[in-house]
């Protein structure tokens, strides 16, 4: 009888010694499987880096088709290309999936596969070759903000400038474009930084639009990260959306506002609106000097005498520097005798208003075109002696 409890002893602990070795062989393969998924995860964190350490301009694409029109349909669609980097494609949960359909391999194995192609395409010539993934769930406008984004956007504490280098200018249609100079103007403001830390005012901080987003199109770029599963980008623009509501911008008293006059920290009353522009002086087509003798006053007729020619592009652009609403803009002393004319201040006030409604057509100046027309003709026809440019110049202008 004493044997047999022996027995099964030996035989446990036979039993436990094979268990113990079991899980140490399982353990081996568990961690050399964690090391060789951390070792190809390194690898590729790694090529990721080598393809976005230069910068966007510098990053090799992927060539998307999609529809021309947002929420078109049917048969006879018009499609363009657009380029997109391929830092922000794997930054994309929706494009990195469909490169992942398209190559039928995970996200380690991607890195090998997208360096074949891009080596392979760089040694042809042929242009007319189907682009690499086709995107009918996105549109042009929505995919090609999304780019500027990407491009426009600091990287870590760099402070982003005007471009030193020009787009090529056959590329195709995307962040590559070859922009004309006013465009160019506003595609650099959108990647300022601002240089003046937030202040509180009467317990609200001052609105600050992050670096590279553009607000007149935040609907478009809302849209686009969304659809292209960037969920950072898209939380960043719906913050900002949020703190752009009436119901949350800052009041800001105008014995703060005329404190900041100075070319390091200059802001702008217009229209009972406050501007930070710091950042913008040399980057301003007349000169910075100019901007700095508006300030500690309110410079809203001064802005119309000065912005006739080009009004729209010039109230986009100013959009892109609003920081809250003056409580008391009558404390102000206008910086000229002559009062605004009704068709600038409804012109003015439709464009810089839709920045609280994400009306883009309005906020970027598009749907101020023909009325701007309409205005030019009547000041003519009022007035013909204060009708400086052609007319013909001032369609181009509205037109553009």
């Amino acid at each position: 009888m004493s044997a047999i409890p022996m027995m099964w002893r030996r035989r446990l602990r036979r039993l436990g010694k094979l268990a113990l070795a079991a899980a140490a062989a399982g353990l081996s393969v568990l961690a050399y499987q964690k090391f060789q998924e951390r070792w190809r995860r390194k690898q590729l964190e790694e090529h990721l880096e080598r393809w976005t350490s230069r910068g966007p301009a510098k990053e090799p694409v992927v060539e998307c088709q999609v529809p021309v029109e947002h929420g078109a349909s049917g048969e006879d669609l018009e499609y363009d290309v657009v380029e997109v980097p391929v830092g922000l494609a794997f930054e994309c949960e929706r494009l990195r999936h469909q490169l992942r359909e398209k190559f039928l391999c995970d996200d380690l194995k991607l890195v090998e596969e997208l360096s074949s192609y891009f080596a392979k395409k760089g040694g042809e010539e042929d242009e007319e070759e189907e682009a690499l993934l086709q995107l009918p769930w996105i549109d042009l406008a929505a995919l090609a903000q999304l780019t500027y984004w990407y491009d426009r956007r600091p990287r870590g504490d760099e402070e982003v400038e005007l471009p030193k280098e020009e787009r090529p200018r056959d590329a195709k249609y995307g962040r590559w474009t070859k922009k004309i100079s006013r465009e160019k103007v506003i595609y650099s403001s959108v990647g300022l930084k601002s240089r003046v830390r937030t202040r509180g005012h009467l317990g609200a901080k001052v609105f600050r639009r992050p670096a590279g987003v553009d607000v007149t199109r935040l609907s478009t770029l809302q849209r686009a990260a969304s659809l292209c599963g960037h969920d950072p980008l898209l939380e960043l623009v719906e913050t900002t959306m949020e703190s752009l509501r009436p119901r949350n911008v800052a009041r800001i008293p105008w014995s703060e506002v005329e404190k900041h006059s100075s070319k390091d920290d200059l802001w702008l009353l217009i229209d009972g609106k406050v501007y930070d522009v710091t950042s913008f002086l040399s980057l301003h087509p007349g000169g910075g000097q100019l901007v700095v003798d508006a300030a500690a006053q309110d410079s809203t007729s001064l802005f119309e005498r000065t912005h006739g020619e080009g009004l729209r592009y010039s109230l986009r652009l100013l959009n892109q520097f609003f920081i809250g609403v003056c409580e008391n803009p009558g404390e102000a002393k206008p910086a000229e005798e002559e009062q605004p004319t009704p068709e600038f201040l409804s012109t003015l006030r439709s464009i810089t208003g839709a920045l609280h409604t994400f009306d883009e057509a309005k906020a970027t100046g598009e749907a101020q075109g023909i009325l701007r027309l309409c205005s030019l003709l009547t000041k003519v026809g009022r007035n013909k002696s204060r009708a400086n440019p052609p007319l013909e110049r001032q369609w181009r202008e509205v037109n553009k």
